[in-house]
């Protein structure tokens, strides 16, 4: 029974390694590919009036800073902020009621020969989508950004973001997203994060990058409302809506210049609460937008999207298993619940650094070379230096915080699994309206 477990276990492996390195070697192949972007050279579009919508639901902690970071943010025309109070709880219509009263009072936000106008609207609590289109109903720009109201953004984001949009048939732009408060988890979350922004400005190259994250994205108008605005299914407003504008026949780019901060839960409940929505957002995106189709989101980004929620409950399990077993093999059996050994051998399943010691036997021939053993260190060697490299990228430095995520990124993705696994009922649900909870 042993035997035909471990060998369904090998099999069942060495087929998802597969998959997984050829998915990393088109990461490679995209990466290298050189896109020449076209301008449009007829005007400056960030002469051109915009409207910030900022959508806030209980952000009394960060709202202040974000608000600020928008009126700063270096624009030529006229700049039209929209904070949308989402039937919060706290403090948050007050913070935003004393910016739209001071900007009336005195002239500290007309910098940068930028005419700025702030209002804000008061709603019950119906959601992030049905806020953005209150928002967006009530602008009167033909570029629409979108800044959560827990994120700030740099100086040039937003200009960075307009020339993006310069080119013909592009319909929204997005950029890097790094994490504000990177104590504990915040770490994990931020490399994380770097990651995604690498993946989606390799995807963007081919016009496959499903997500418009909700820190800071810019969207013409004209493509919103062909559409039909965001839609109020779904968890995931942010790739929903990308994903119906790639549909529509238009494209998605990314702004390696154009960087916010976003603040991220920083107590367990609150991480718990943000994956599981995520998690769930993401089954419920698939079931609406997964299909047959010649378009490169069905042929990649979206079997992508599908492969690696299936990968992680699969491949985590047998990781579970594998580690459970052999402590039960190795100490339990012989009365042995913790000592030095027990903390050495959790130490080196949980680390990168069992996993360079265990490459490292192999190569040299301490342990056996199997094929499943080649291609997961061929695989891990791959990717590792994509997470290097997106941290050099985008933060232009390598410390401490970056690297004890990258040692103990294991159990960061065991948890995640976790996650996944119990979010799997959502699978049967019908309906999923978007809506939440925060910091109540």
């Amino acid at each position: 029974m042993a035997t035909t477990v471990t060998s369904v276990i090998n099999i069942i492996s060495v087929v998802i390694s597969m998959i997984f390195l050829l998915i990393i070697l088109s990461y490679y192949a995209i990466l290298f590919i050189k896109v020449k972007k076209q301008k449009n050279n007829s005007q400056d579009i960030s002469k051109s009036s915009i409207s910030i919508i900022i959508p806030a639901h209980n952000e009394e902690k960060h709202l202040a800073e974000c608000v600020s970071s928008v009126i700063n943010a270096d624009w030529s025309g006229f700049k039209e902020i929209i904070v949308i109070d989402d039937g919060s709880v706290d403090k948050t219509f007050k913070i935003a009621e004393s910016f739209t009263e001071l900007s009336n009072k005195s002239n500290k936000y007309r910098q940068l020969n930028a005419k700025i106008h702030i209002k804000i609207i008061r709603t019950k609590h119906s959601g992030k989508s049905a806020s953005l289109n209150l928002g967006i109903k009530n602008s009167k720009s033909e570029l629409i950004a979108i800044v959560d109201g827990d994120s700030i953004i740099d100086k040039f984001a937003l200009k960075h973001l307009s020339i993006e949009l310069s080119q013909p048939q592009v319909a929204a732009a997005t950029g890097v997203v790094k994490v504000k408060n990177r104590n504990t988890m915040g770490m994990w979350l931020h490399i994380e994060q770097l990651y995604a922004s690498l993946m989606r400005s390799v995807f963007s190259k081919v016009n496959a990058n499903i997500t418009t994250p909700g820190p800071l994205s810019m969207y013409k108008r004209e493509a919103l409302v062909s559409i039909g605005l965001f839609s109020t299914e779904g968890f995931s407003e942010d790739a929903d809506v990308a994903i119906r504008l790639i549909r529509k026949g238009h494209k998605v780019v990314f702004s390696d210049n154009s960087v916010v901060h976003t603040y991220m839960p920083d107590d367990l409940k609150g991480i718990i609460r943000q994956r599981s929505r995520f998690a769930r957002g993401t089954i419920n995106l698939l079931k609406r937008h997964l299909r047959a189709n010649k378009l490169i989101i069905d042929l990649y980004t979206l079997p992508l999207l599908l492969f690696f929620y299936v990968q992680s409950i699969i491949m985590g399990s047998i990781n579970l298993y594998q580690i459970f077993s052999g402590y039960s093999l190795y100490f339990i059996s012989k009365g042995i619940y913790f000592n030095f050994n027990v903390f050495k051998f959790f130490f080196e399943w949980f680390s990168l650094i069992g996993f360079i010691k265990w490459s490292a036997s192999v190569i040299l021939g301490l342990a056996p070379l199997t094929f499943l053993s080649a291609i997961v260190i061929l695989t891990s060697l791959l990717s590792y230096p994509l997470y290097l490299y997106a941290v050099l990228k985008y933060d232009k430095k390598i410390d401490f915080h970056h690297i004890i995520p990258i040692i103990f990124m294991f159990p960061f993705w065991i948890f995640v699994m976790l996650i996944y696994l119990i979010s799997i009922p959502e699978i049967f649900s019908k309906n999923q309206y978007n809506k939440w909870k925060k910091n109540e």
